[in-house]
């Protein structure tokens, strides 16, 4: 079984949590106590879904998430800079130093190839778990779409 996990906090969230409940995925993951991000509150839609992080530190819903992730998606707007956008250089030493696999995806990624890596990684306690995540701090434009056909394509 897949899950798709996030923290409702970017575009690039909120569309993975649109694409999986399009197609019937399951949708989990933990969001900020406060239900917001730097933009404001999370909308009620994907919020309801999702479980208050009582943890302290910085950014506690991400690195929540991480720990129950098999795997993390990045959806950027060009992945050979992934690094670069808002906050992701941080999220992706978080990634790396948990051991998890992590494929940073763009639009001109083909979406088979996104799915075929998902199918790869093994499955623990009954399901995989694929954190979506995408550049915090401004919206990508495109972001929200991009990661709803990707999660749809995962179905």
């Amino acid at each position: 079984m897949l899950v798709i996990l996030h923290s409702g906090q970017t575009g690039v969230e909120r569309g993975a949590h649109r694409g999986a409940l399009a197609t019937g995925l399951p949708v989990a993951g933990f969001m900020p106590l406060d239900r917001r991000d730097e933009l404001g509150p999370v909308p009620p839609e994907v919020a309801d879904l999702l479980t208050a992080c009582f943890e302290r530190g910085p950014r506690p819903a991400v690195r929540a998430n991480v720990a129950l992730a098999s795997g993390v998606v990045v959806a950027v707007p060009d992945r050979s800079q992934a690094a670069k956008y808002t906050a992701m250089g941080a999220m992706l030493a978080a990634v790396r130093a948990a051991g998890i696999p992590w494929l940073a995806a763009d639009p001109k990624l083909d979406l088979d190839d996104v799915a075929a890596w998902v199918r790869a990684l093994p499955e623990t306690s009954g399901s995989t778990r694929i954190m979506v995540t995408g550049p915090r701090g401004t919206r990508w434009h495109d972001g929200e779409v991009f990661a709803m056909r990707l999660v749809a394509n995962l179905a």
